[in-house]
């Protein structure tokens, strides 16, 4: 296993606690929705990548794809929902929110792999839903193998480790029980 070294750079570092209150306002959340966003170990992650990768400008990469991500869960489902065109690859549908300026590629693979993760498990506990209200789901249609999906992504994860990613990501883990 390959050990990828942090580059949180502690001047730098991310500063959660304040993202959350400057998009909790944008967004115009909720004191429960900011709260949950607060605790979302998928949002951490996603905006823990680009310092961890000692990516160029880490803040805002992080906010541009925090945005993304909630305008995503929060209402623009019509048109970022997974569609048959994001079958061809488990990464297709994050695309929006993998873009990086430099940084250490293996953890930003390592940070995008888990989110890879945190979404096929998202799929596989939506397939009886999703089968009922006919929503689309690359595992209700056949398209993908859950088995399969998920061992590939968690070799992909057994060959470098990146601690600022898997310790945030461990509680993702328990709730989804991977």
């Amino acid at each position: 296993m390959v050990s990828a070294e942090s580059k949180i750079d502690e001047t730098r570092a991310l500063d959660w606690n304040y993202i959350v209150d400057e998009i909790a306002q944008v967004f115009r959340m909720t004191d429960e929705e900011k709260q949950q966003f607060k605790n979302s170990g998928t949002a951490q992650i996603i905006a823990t990548i680009p310092f961890a990768a000692g990516c160029m400008e880490p803040e805002r990469t992080a906010v541009l794809h925090l945005a993304v991500y909630i305008s995503e869960i929060r209402g623009f489902q019509k048109y970022a929902a997974h569609l048959p065109s994001d079958d061809k690859d488990v990464f297709s549908r994050l695309g929006c929110i993998a873009d990086f300026e430099g940084g250490n590629i293996d953890v930003i693979e390592h940070g995008m792999c888990l989110l890879a993760l945190v979404m096929i498990e998202g799929y596989k506990r939506s397939e009886y839903f999703d089968k009922e209200n006919k929503v689309y789901n690359p595992f209700v249609s056949g398209a993908w193998d859950y088995e399969s999906v998920k061992r590939d992504l968690k070799l992909k994860l057994d060959k470098i480790s990146c601690p600022d990613l898997d310790n945030l990501f461990t509680p993702v883990m328990e709730w989804y029980g991977i």
